[in-house]
């Protein structure tokens, strides 16, 4: 393993979160992730499939790649959903988690782990490429008992500090969040018919938030937040889809209220407070399930 240069081990990582989560691995994604040959991306699969997880991947000509065996278990990375998240982001560049690996003396924060299972990732990417829909038994918070839903689903979305994935509730004739940890089972086909992606206005629209230093702090404090978030004029703009909004505002730990607001330490930043008025008619209606 330590005589692998670091690119080689960088994508037959690829290859087994490829395989793990999303349940096929094709080598068009590795030639365009990682800017190789075809050569080059069908000898590192033979690789990883003959010396580092023996017989673990079986070619499928139905579905004209690899499709992980019966057995499969990760050998090269964890099996943590946050591996295939960093995968995801970089798109064929290092992944954050794996360059801080190589530094003795850089160390990151582990994210929490939540409870998702490939086989729930794999049919929910499925359904969200095949424009299909998904029987699911599902509990939320509202509703903490297990129950059937079906969804169709169209995107998955990471915020930051969980996956879930958007989708059309045919309960709630809306759509809505599905949290990926708490889906209960594997996901079955399902023949109600997926309304498109681009009917989902909240997901369509875009709108931009305005961030400033909490107002309650010095005009020091206030000095030192501008610069930590690169404020030019004192003030952040950033443009969302109307349903990541509030998990945006979230993920830069941005007061809303004027109570939360008061909680300076929690909140260095708010929002504007003209923006939190135009935001009103959805944000504070949750579409998480």
């Amino acid at each position: 393993m330590a005589a692998l240069k670091h690119e080689v081990l960088l994508r037959l990582r690829a290859i087994e979160l490829i395989a793990y989560w999303e349940g096929r691995l094709i080598t068009t994604q590795l030639m365009d992730w990682f800017g190789i040959t075809r050569q080059q991306a069908s000898s590192d699969i033979n690789r990883y499939n003959s010396q580092f997880n023996p017989d673990s991947l079986v070619h499928s000509p139905a579905l004209k790649g690899y499709v992980p065996s019966a057995g499969f278990r990760p050998v090269l990375t964890s099996g943590h959903i946050n591996e295939y998240m960093g995968l995801i982001a970089s798109q064929g560049s290092e992944p954050m988690a794996q360059v801080l690996e190589t530094h003795a003396s850089v160390a990151s924060v582990q994210l929490p782990d939540r409870a998702i299972r490939p086989e729930v990732i794999r049919e929910v990417i499925k359904a969200c490429r095949g424009a299909g829909s998904l029987s699911i038994v599902y509990a939320s918070m509202s509703s903490p008992q297990l129950h059937e839903r079906v969804i169709s689903p169209h995107t998955l979305v990471y915020t930051g500090f969980r996956w879930h994935v958007r989708a059309y509730c045919h309960k709630r004739q809306a759509f809505r969040d599905f949290l990926l940890s708490r889906i209960d089972r594997t996901p079955k086909l399902s023949l109600e018919s997926a309304p498109a992606a681009d009917v989902d206005a909240l997901w369509q629209e875009q709108i931009t938030l305005t961030l400033i230093p909490n107002t309650l702090l010095t005009t020091a404090q206030q000095a030192l937040v501008e610069r930590d978030f690169s404020m030019p004029d004192g003030r952040l703009q950033l443009t969302v889809r109307k349903a990541l909004a509030h998990y945006t505002l979230q993920r830069y730990q941005a007061a809303i209220t004027e109570q939360e607001a008061g909680r300076v330490r929690e909140h260095p930043l708010q929002l504007l407070s003209a923006d939190r008025v135009k935001l009103d008619p959805y944000l504070f209606n949750s579409s998480s399930e």
